[in-house]
Parts: structure tokens; sequence; C-alpha cells
């Protein structure tokens, strides 16, 4: 018999395709080259800064942080402004490929459970790696809750971080959207700071992917 789950949510990055260090490089490269625009400081100097920022974070959070949330949490940077220099930099096709076995994989549980993706990506990134794997229609806007959707929240931007993974606003938000309680939902991710720890003080159901073979047993763990 299939797990009683009224939704499940998805992480993205690494996730639903394997992380890409190459790719994963370039969310740092944006935001020091945004700080250093706006800021006119040294790059050297501006790069060890938000290195030593990112470092006073992880310590916070007990688990590394994206870069994408120490820009936030320590500069007055808009979202929109992050958004758009990321987007100038990143031509996803270099980096991804369609995965058939992915895509089945969400297709068989999609026609049992209702999906929803929450990721720390903006949408215009996050849009053109879903369109890049071919998971677009999975999710399509109202089933998404990105970076952006977080900057467009009418609340001060320092309660806007904790929409941010490892935030767990973001997560009351979906469970609130959808009607649904923690103990009837599944948080999948792979990263145990920002998806799997925060679920869990939630109630959520968490599964962890570390590789490719684990997502791809998914429906056998769900029992599908």
């Amino acid at each position: 018999m299939k797990r009683k789950l009224d939704l499940i949510i998805f992480d993205l990055d690494g996730t639903l395709y394997p992380a890409n260090p190459e790719l994963d490089r370039l969310y740092p490269e944006a935001a020091v080259r945004l700080l250093i625009k706006k800021t006119g400081g040294n790059p050297e100097k501006v790069k060890q800064e938000f290195l030593t920022k990112k470092a006073e974070l992880k310590e916070q959070l007990n688990g590394p942080p994206t870069s994408t949330l120490t820009l936030f949490y320590y500069y007055n940077i808009g979202f929109e402004e992050y958004e758009n220099t990321l987007d100038a930099m990143i031509a996803v096709e270099n980096f991804i490929a369609p995965d058939p076995q992915s895509i089945a994989v969400l297709r068989k549980i999609n026609r049992h459970y209702p999906i929803f993706l929450y990721t720390t990506n903006n949408e215009k990134v996050g849009m053109k790696i879903l369109q890049r794997l071919g998971l677009a229609d999975f999710f399509p806007p109202q089933r998404r809750f990105t970076l952006t959707d977080a900057g467009r929240l009418r609340v001060p931007r320092r309660e806007k971080l904790n929409y941010i993974k490892p935030g767990e606003k973001g997560f009351t938000r979906i469970l609130e959207l959808h009607n649904v309680p923690a103990e009837r939902t599944l948080m999948v991710g792979d990263s145990e700071v920002s998806d799997i720890q925060p679920a869990q003080k939630l109630g959520l159901h968490t599964y962890h992917v570390t590789d490719r073979q684990s997502f791809y047993r998914l429906p056998v763990w769900l029992r599908i």
C-alpha cells in the first residue's frame, strides 16, 4: 500500500538534477560581482569579506549556507538585482542535461500525489533549469515557491529571509497554501541543513537524496 501523503515538496538544485560544481561556483561569483558593482570596492577584498560572512553564517546555522542566503542576510541587495545578475551569467545548457529516468520518476509520482517545488534558486534561473530538464510541466508557476517569490512578499526584508531555506516559514507557507498537515507531507531534498532538518523540525516526513540512484528509488520508497 502506498504511503499516505497529501503533498510532496521537492527541492531543485542537487535533487531534481545532480549537483554541478561548475554551475554552483557561479552563484557566489554572481554575489561578489554584484557587491563589487554596488560598493565599488576592491574585488579581492570584497570576495574575502563575503567568504568571511559566509563562514559566520555557517556557524549560526550549524551547517553550510547557500551563497544566496549569505548575500541577503548581510547585504542590502535587492532580490531582483541578484536575480538579473545571476540570470545573465548562467547558460544552463552548458551544465545540465535532461535525464529521462528522472522525468519518468516524477511522472509516476505525480500520478499518485500532488507535487510542489521549493527552491532557493530564483524564478528566472529556476525556470530555465526546469525547461532544460524537461520538468517545467510538472511545476508550473503556481506550483513553485522560489527566491523571487520570497522577495515579493509584503513583509519587512528581514522577515523575508525566514522564507528562504533553511528558514521554516517557506515550509509553513506551502502547507497553508495547500491546507495540508505537516504529518502528511514529504520533503525531498539533498541538503541536510536546508531541506531535511527544517522540514523535520516542523514534523514533515523527509527523503534525503544522496545521489541519482537514491532519487530513482523514491517511487519504491513511496510504495507505488
